[in-house]
């Protein structure tokens, strides 16, 4: 806030985040989580105004576009981990992983926690954790009947409902199923559940409280005067 001589009586930034964001698991290259939506979306907004580039979270139709990476199964690799493998007694039948362990970090196979980019392989784009590892916010808010709502034919990144309370997060986590990584999969925030244990009044706008399974990567748009291509950066 300025003064009545112009010079800043004071400089506010983020509230201090409400217990260790990393979890203890380190940071370096690992995904950033615990930040709140509207973080994600002022850090593209910060991204944008140092690099003179537009940087924002992609639609959910980018993500998903992103994710499929040309394919048309419900996952970018071959296979599918919701069978199951093994013999005929139902104690020994187990989900058949074979085919999703090379790609994703999930409830399977992560040990409860994210790992770094690089260390799965990569979908046929060449994008790496597009499932798992940590769920990522879209732009759209969530309406869990839009599909139904949009008309009969292909629909060009529509972009979701104009207004709502929660938003698109897609992928997957390290702690989701099999089934919760396709890449049709859709899910939601969860502003207050993710808050509860937050003691700022008002509650932060910032931070997560109660999220460990969320982060984001975000979208470079094509520059027509420079040629840039859109980019996917990894989260």
């Amino acid at each position: 806030m300025a003064g009545t001589t112009g010079v800043p009586d004071a400089i506010s930034g983020p509230t201090p985040p409400w217990g260790n964001p990393d979890q203890g698991w380190g940071r370096g290259r690992l995904p950033a989580i615990t930040m709140t939506h509207y973080a994600a979306e002022m850090y593209c907004r910060w991204l944008s105004s140092v690099t003179g580039k537009n940087y924002r979270l992609p639609t959910e139709a980018e993500w998903e576009y992103a994710c499929r990476a040309g394919t048309e199964g419900p996952y970018f690799f071959d296979g599918d981990p919701r069978r199951f493998s093994g013999g005929g007694f139902l104690g020994l039948r187990k989900p058949d992983t074979a085919a999703i362990n090379p790609y994703v970090n999930f409830a399977a196979s992560s040990q409860g926690k994210p790992v770094p980019p690089g260390t799965l392989a990569p979908n046929p784009f060449g994008l790496l954790n597009m499932a798992g590892n940590v769920d990522e916010f879209c732009r759209d808010y969530y309406d869990p009947d839009i599909l139904s709502g949009y008309p009969p034919g292909p629909v060009i990144n529509p972009g979701g409902p104009s207004t709502g309370r929660e938003r698109v997060i897609r992928g997957g986590s390290y702690r989701s199923t099999a089934a919760e990584v396709r890449s049709g999969a859709r899910d939601q925030t969860r502003t207050e559940a993710w808050l509860k244990t937050d003691p700022q009044i008002p509650k932060s706008k910032w931070w997560y409280s109660d999220c460990t399974h969320v982060g984001f990567r975000v979208v470079c748009e094509f520059d027509s005067l420079t040629g840039n291509r859109e980019i996917y950066l990894t989260k």
